[in-house]
């Protein structure tokens, strides 16, 4: 209970700071693609660049999570079998 408090608090004070620099960066600026180029306020181009970083952080995560978790399959697999010879 008390986590999940502490969760959402965090949270709300993460998205409270993001709307303060979002409120403060209103200038343009041209970012340049491999094969484009778009002229965006600084505020969205941060949240952009922010959520493809979370979203990579995100992937790496869950692959070595998924990994870790199949290693303790074959873990648990192995000692049920020994523990089923003994």
């Amino acid at each position: 209970m008390l986590k999940g408090i502490l969760t959402f608090i965090l949270i709300l004070v993460l998205l409270t700071f993001a709307f303060v620099i979002g409120a403060l960066n209103e200038s343009q600026v041209t970012v340049n693609y491999l094969i484009a180029q778009a002229n965006l306020r600084m505020s969205t181009l941060i949240a952009i660049t922010l959520a493809i970083g979370v979203a990579i952080g995100v992937l790496v995560m869950l692959v070595s999570w998924l990994r870790l978790r199949v290693q303790l399959m074959a873990a648990q697999n192995k000692i049920q079998r020994l523990e089923q010879q003994h």
